[in-house]
């Protein structure tokens, strides 16, 4: 069997409406590119990923080479799962077969969002919990007053429900680190922290992991140094010292998740699968999940976001857990009226927007967008997770203060203050 044609076909696949603004403003796409795998075997592998379509030069790697060429594939996983697919389908058996012995039958499964305000995150884990979710994997950001917002969501989530916050280093040191993560401490829907400070301050982390009883979560599991070396990795050296009890698997080669897999096994540590796409990624998480034996913190796919999954029959959610498809390969079925219909769909026009940030005593500070507002931040620029901080989007309503505003905030990176 041989890999004959790759259709790479491109997608605007919108989110849903509720949350199209918030997505926007974080810079996330809706643009999604399913690849067809053919072969002369008449067997098509599915795969994809977020955004535009991959350089040809990497996808013609995969041309008249066999699917089983790729097993433990060390290439794109979104490349690699198509390869998984057909594999699966070729032998009459679903993909995790090929990949070790089944552990579990259905796969921790979260729900992501980025920073929003307290009230619209309270709004989304209302939603996340009704649809069969659990688990919430949630960017935490400077301009939004994290303790509030913890607060909403433990008003309204369930007893089981559970929240990781990913701070992405944006607490900066263990004296600004501290008096947050305490408060933390004290909401019990907090249940992990993802690099909650710059990752390379090594004696920072172990100093704010002895302080405060949180778990924490390292951003990244490779445990294989490539080519051959004495040196273990990053991920592998934290672990055997118990600097992090947990990390992400985040968008990691197949081979990578699955050494790691077996790895943090060893040492009782648990992980948590991040790969964003629709069904059809999330189909593979699913997969993959069956057997990494600590796979078990809430895996995310954000692929909840869409209005569509791309997929004929929806991913079984019940109690924060997905069930790991039976059918050959990937076990999904592709849509094909959707891939069609959204094929034909573009983006629509978003309007230019400032990012204002409100301190206490209503100050202002107008940034020229949330990444600006967040890079400068992580600096020092402006006052960051302070009490009642806030940040809203002030999108082109035409006026003439607005434009001024916002040609003024493209001169230059920096902030305006009143």
């Amino acid at each position: 069997m041989k890999i004959i044609e790759i259709e790479p076909i491109v997608l605007h696949v919108p989110y849903e409406d509720r949350i199209r603004k918030q997505y926007y403003h974080f810079n996330m796409t809706e643009q999604v590119t399913v690849y067809k795998f053919y072969t002369d075997a008449g067997l098509i592998g599915i795969g994809e990923n977020v955004g535009p379509p991959f350089d040809s030069e990497l996808l013609d790697r995969y041309l008249g080479t066999n699917p089983f060429d790729h097993v433990m594939g060390s290439g794109r996983f979104n490349l690699d799962m198509a390869c998984y697919d057909l594999m699966g389908k070729h032998l009459g058996l679903p993909a995790w077969k090929l990949m070790g012995q089944q552990v579990r039958h259905w796969v921790a499964i979260g729900w992501w969002m980025p920073c929003m305000s307290p009230e619209n995150t309270a709004a989304e884990v209302e939603i996340a919990a009704e649809r069969g979710y659990r688990g919430l994997k949630c960017k935490a950001r400077a301009f939004y007053d994290i303790i509030e917002q913890s607060h909403a969501i433990q008003e309204v989530a369930p007893p089981d429900f559970r929240v990781e916050y990913d701070f992405n280093g944006s607490l900066i040191n263990v004296e600004k680190a501290l008096p947050i993560l305490r408060e933390l401490e004290k909401i019990p829907v907090v249940k992990g922290i993802e690099e909650p400070i710059f990752a390379y301050d090594v004696e920072g982390w172990r100093r704010l992991h002895q302080e405060i009883r949180i778990p924490f979560y390292l951003h990244g599991v490779g445990v294989l140094s490539e080519p051959a070396s004495r040196q273990p990795s990053g991920p592998w050296t934290g672990l055997r010292r118990g600097d992090f009890d947990g990390a992400l698997c985040s968008h990691e080669s197949i081979k990578s998740a699955l050494a790691a897999g077996w790895v943090f096994a060893a040492a009782n540590t648990p992980i948590l699968l991040q790969y964003v796409g629709t069904g059809i990624t999330t189909a593979f998480v699913c997969h993959l999940g069956a057997v990494m034996p600590t796979a078990t913190l809430p895996g995310v796919t954000a692929s909840h976001a869409y209005e569509d999954d791309l997929i004929v029959t929806e991913h079984q959610v019940q109690r924060g857990f997905m069930k790991v498809p039976e059918n050959p390969g990937l076990g999904i079925e592709l849509d094909e009226e959707a891939i069609e219909h959204y094929s034909q769909t573009t983006a629509l026009p978003s309007p230019r927007h400032i990012s204002i940030i409100t301190l206490p005593g209503n100050i202002k500070h107008y940034y020229r967008n949330l990444q600006q507002a967040e890079n400068l931040m992580k600096q020092g620029v402006d006052e960051s997770y302070v009490s009642g901080i806030r940040l809203d989007e002030w999108e082109d309503d035409g006026t003439s203060k607005f434009d001024q505003l916002w040609t003024q905030l493209q001169e230059n990176d920096w902030p305006i203050w009143e």
